[in-house]
């Protein structure tokens, strides 16, 4: 097989560089590989043996000519292969067509969205070139499914691959970092940004949310790694908002050392073909949140919008969770491979002009959804993105319609809420919703429920297979929770091998997790709640250690970074100052929110009735009152507390425990 790349990238003149090393290992799977850059440096150099790179060291337009003429000079190619499906891409495509080779074009921009279009006009011309090029490949390669969706959506009917942009994982991890006592004795908390410095990597909006993250964490920094033409109105700003002690500007450096110490980083690029910054943090376990552009939602990021990313943000501080990525990073020689594959691929392939028959794929089931909550919400969210029709009914205006839809749907989620009072645990919203599920269909109850209650109602709608599925969501986070799960657990009423067969399709639909797990509704019930209740535990235990450290005069940041590296313990929850992640929450103590309150209450209670072990009440009893203390103490989830205890028994508690 004989290739020949048109590239953009001068660096392949540069000994010892990554792109020359790539080359160098492509050369090694096929005959010949020549490689023209047609505006880089007039230089012709061999990569190997059987692999050469020449560049011109010209304008645009004599670039294009020689580059032009030294097509039909070299020896026949039986691919011609471009990086991108712009002017070089047209280049190739006539190069091709002249020399009968097939075509092969990269993708790695996200060429169709909104924000690369409407960025300037040059863009707008480019996507409708690129639209034109891709009509005319044989086989397209993209670096992210993003990118090949937007393809797809445009009947572009090309094979289409998809091989990320190689990134040395190894050399990362080998990394040493950098001396963050050292390096920014000023920050307990390092947000990084590792970006060009140019108007549409919009770091300025990273800058703008360092002005309300320090707000609620005032010892924390902005690292900016990277330079550009927008570095002098950048440090404006960081002026104006006066911010000059927390955002420091590092200029262009290697990133490595640096991802080993942030504790968070930033990409606020309006749009993204790839993303490579976000990889490689999330390999350093530097978490990342991200809007929503190249890999950022398949590789691991946490996603925000603009108007939420400060809140977002300061929460992944607060929570101290550590990045890892969502997908297996391939090694040079996997890389290697990878790209042979699609080069073979293409030079079987038939003529990109051509109709070609499109093999239907499995049809994916209907899902339905009930409750538009942040559960159900970011859980359908996630469905649709992935291509499963999907209904959703809610009391909202614009779900109410869809009641009757409900039937038509194969598996339904249901996500409503389980409300504990002073009168006790109610599931009677949950039993309303599962009555609108179809006969036949499977019921997949989301909502916290009482061990046993999936049972019960399995006994009220026998025709409907009932099942339970805990969720494990944060409220802040929810969307990348929803898409990135860490388990998938399936309760069915009844361990039967038909039952199990239905919660294998159950399991099927739902983002693949690591661990995944089918058992009775019983266990799944109590999963959950123990899951909610140690968590609570922790923040009160955590709360007790807080005030100890205060009372002999230690520093509890010290204690908490020293605990939190051991990994049986981990990082979460053991901030004693935080806040609820449900909206208009305020900073405070205690194990607060939706769930910790009323799901420890609701244990509690189960306890005390099925146990009846005088001193494990007293221990929760306890527990309870000393949280009660914390959250009233500091005006934190105050109405939650009422809803769940009643008025009366929030002030009883707090007088008890002055």
């Amino acid at each position: 097989m004989r290739v020949l790349t048109l590239s953009t990238d001068h660096t392949v003149f540069t000994e010892g560089s990554a792109v020359a090393r790539r080359f160098r290992m492509q050369a090694q799977t096929v005959e010949r590989l020549d490689v023209i850059v047609p505006h880089g440096p007039g230089a012709l150099i061999a990569l190997a043996g059987n692999a050469a790179a020449r560049g011109f060291g010209l304008g645009k337009v004599a670039g294009f000519l020689r580059t032009l003429a030294a097509g039909m000079r070299i020896g026949r190619p039986d691919i011609v292969s471009v990086q991108d499906p712009f002017l070089i891409g047209l280049l190739g495509w006539i190069i091709a067509r002249l020399r009968r080779a097939k075509f092969h074009v990269q993708v790695h921009t996200d060429l169709f969205s909104p924000n690369f279009i409407a960025h300037k006009t040059s863009n707008r011309l480019q996507s409708m070139l690129g639209r034109f090029i891709l009509s005319r490949a044989d086989c397209i390669r993209v670096v992210s499914n993003r990118i090949k969706d937007s393809l797809v959506e445009r009947n572009i009917r090309a094979p289409i691959s998809v091989l990320p942009v190689f990134v040395d994982a190894e050399a990362i991890k080998r990394a040493t970092p950098l001396n963050r006592r050292e390096r920014f004795p000023q920050f307990e908390k390092i947000v990084l940004v590792v970006s060009r410095l140019e108007p549409e990597k919009d770091v300025g909006i990273a800058i703008e949310a360092m002005k309300d993250i320090v707000e609620k964490i005032p010892r924390a920094g902005l690292v900016i790694i990277g330079d550009g033409s927008q570095r002098a109105p950048l440090e404006a700003l960081v002026h104006r908002l006066g911010l000059e002690k927390h955002v420091i500007f590092e200029g262009a450096d290697n990133p490595a050392p640096y991802y080993k110490i942030a504790d968070l980083l930033l990409l606020t690029s309006r749009y993204e073909g790839y993303g490579m910054v976000i990889v490689e943090a999330l390999i350093s376990g530097c978490p990342v949140v991200a809007f929503d552009i190249g890999i950022a939602r398949d590789a691991g990021a946490i996603i925000a919008q603009r108007s939420d990313l400060a809140e977002i943000a300061t929460e992944a501080l607060y929570s101290g969770i550590r990045g890892h990525s969502a997908f297996s990073i391939p090694s040079e020689i996997e890389y290697r491979d990878q790209w042979y594959a699609q080069m073979a691929t293409c030079q079987v392939s038939s003529s990109g002009s051509a109709i070609r028959e499109e093999r239907k794929s499995e049809e994916k089931p209907m899902i339905g959804f009930i409750g538009q909550g942040f559960i159900g919400k970011n859980y359908a969210d996630d469905f649709e993105r992935r291509g499963y029709p999907v209904v959703r009914y809610a009391l909202e205006a614009q779900y109410i319609g869809n009641k009757d839809r409900i039937r038509e749907c194969d598996i339904v989620f249901i996500a409503v809420p389980t409300p504990t009072t002073p009168e006790g645990f109610d599931d009677s919203i949950v039993r309303e919703a599962v009555g609108l599920v179809g006969e036949g269909r499977v019921a997949v109850i989301k909502s916290t429920v009482i061990p046993g209650t999936t049972q019960s109602i399995q006994k009220q709608y026998p025709d409907i297979v009932v099942m339970h599925s805990p969720e494990f969501l944060t409220e802040a986070t929810a969307a990348y929770d929803a898409a990135h799960p860490t388990r998938n657990i399936v309760g069915v009423s009844l361990d039967t091998p038909e039952l199990r067969e239905r919660a294998k399709s159950v399991l099927r639909v739902l983002p693949p997790a690591p661990f995944e797990q089918i058992c009775t509704s019983v266990e799944s019930e109590l999963i959950k709640y123990i899951n909610n209740t140690m968590l609570t535990v922790k923040v009160v235990y955590v709360n007790l250690v807080y005030d100890l450290a205060q009372s002999l005069g230690v520093n509890y940041d010290a204690v908490r970074e020293a605990v939190a590296a051991d990994p049986r313990i981990g990082r979460s929850h053991l901030d004693p100052v935080h806040k609820s992640g449900h909206p208009g929450a305020k900073p405070g103590r205690g194990a607060g929110g939706h769930c910790f309150i009323k799901d420890f209450e609701a244990f509690r209670r189960l306890y005390d009735s099925q146990v009846g072990d005088p001193f494990g009440r007293k221990v929760l009893e306890a527990i309870v009152e000393k949280n009660v203390e914390l959250l009233a103490g500091t005006g934190k989830d105050i109405e939650l507390l009422r809803s769940v205890y009643g008025e009366g028994a929030v002030g009883r508690i707090v007088q008890r425990t002055q």
